[in-house]
């Protein structure tokens, strides 16, 4: 088959029941399901549901480990740190923003660091939780001592991780602001969405190992690497989530190009700083000003090819209002990977769709 198209409720069924297939608790199953499907949504392909078939490499090789908790190691009245215990990463960036939110309604700004979990999805996701809360959210995600796809400026070695940065504020009556991006031109994951080695990447996007532009997949994986965005200013961003999320908190920097990341390894270090708007200014005051920007910006004269002027978190906000109504498609080859994964666990799935193939 090209593809297979099922509404959201079904993909979160399907990833559900292979999450529990490894061991996860029914909670933790779901917070996952729901984070890759939520990506879905949003557009996000990179972070969906295609990463079933990755984080069971990462179960194979036995790094990820779905029956483990995340817990709190410690807290102050505005700091909270939290193992992850390299279970899914979903569950615990979850427990380290509630208890960042938390803190930062009493105390008016407060952070949490969440150390050696598994990929903790989409940023965006932890964004717009805190912004409907009413709260405002930056967060920040390194890879970790296993580094990543993404070259220095002026290299041309694969270091450190894609490094993404995502914040979220609460708007009153209109789409919260969210912006969600790597530090690199393009996720690892959009380059994995792509069908195979001789598909074409677009300029930008990567370079081969001797540092020219990278054309396709091949000349991407035979040694190449991803670029920053923005040249130095994306290179600068991703430094200092290693500063923050390696360092400060303990979780490890990047060890690459020196040392390789072992087979299977992966997951997240995540930086959380939540802030209470109330602590700054009353939420009427506040709103009343985003909603007089947000008239602003949406009132410029749009450029050629442009019908509008859009502000960060709409245009995901209108995909998912598409997507939920239009399911979601998955390539055929993708899917194919994801119910092989089901088999092997023995994960029955013929009541969800007509034909597992």
């Amino acid at each position: 088959m090209d593809h297979i198209t099922l509404m959201a409720p079904q993909w979160r069924e399907i990833g559900t029941r292979i999450f529990r297939s490894w061991g996860a608790s029914e909670a933790a199953a779901w917070c996952v399901a729901n984070s890759l499907v939520g990506a879905d949504l949003a557009g996000v392909y990179s972070h969906g549901i295609m990463r079933i078939p990755h984080y069971y490499r990462q179960l194979q090789a036995g790094w990820l480990q779905p029956t483990h908790e995340p817990t709190v190691s410690r807290e102050t009245a505005t700091l909270a740190f939290v193992e992850g215990n390299w279970g899914f990463g979903q569950p615990a960036a979850h427990l380290g923003l509630d208890l960042a939110l938390a803190k930062a309604r009493s105390e008016g700004i407060a952070a949490a660091g969440i150390i050696h979990s598994g990929h903790i999805g989409r940023l965006g996701e932890y964004a717009e939780k805190a912004a409907a809360q009413n709260m405002i959210a930056l967060v920040f995600a390194s890879s970790g001592p296993f580094g990543g796809q993404l070259a220095p400026y002026g290299g041309v070695e694969q270091t450190l991780g894609t490094n993404p940065i995502a914040a979220g504020v609460p708007t009153g009556e209109r789409p919260p602001f969210v912006m969600d991006f790597a530090s690199s031109v393009v996720a690892s994951g959009k380059v994995m969405l792509l069908p195979g080695s001789d598909s074409e990447l677009p300029p930008g996007w990567a370079q081969d190992a001797e540092g020219r532009p990278a054309a396709t997949v091949r000349d991407f994986q035979n040694g190449g690497s991803l670029l920053p965005a923005g040249g130095h200013k994306g290179y600068a961003f991703a430094v200092l989530v290693e500063l923050l999320c390696g360092a400060l908190l303990g979780a490890g920097v990047t060890q690459r190009p020196q040392q390789k990341r072992p087979l299977g390894a992966g997951g997240n270090a995540t930086f959380i700083i939540a802030l209470d708007v109330e602590h700054f200014r009353d939420m009427p005051s506040f709103t009343e000003e985003v909603a007089g920007l947000y008239d602003r910006l949406h009132g410029v004269r749009p450029a050629p090819g442009f019908d509008e002027v859009l502000v960060p978190g709409e245009p995901e906000l209108r995909q998912r209002a598409r997507q939920e109504s239009e399911g979601i498609r998955v390539r055929g080859d993708t899917w194919q990977k994801i119910a092989a994964v089901a088999a092997e666990r023995g994960v029955a799935l013929d009541d969800i769709v007509d034909e597992v193939h």
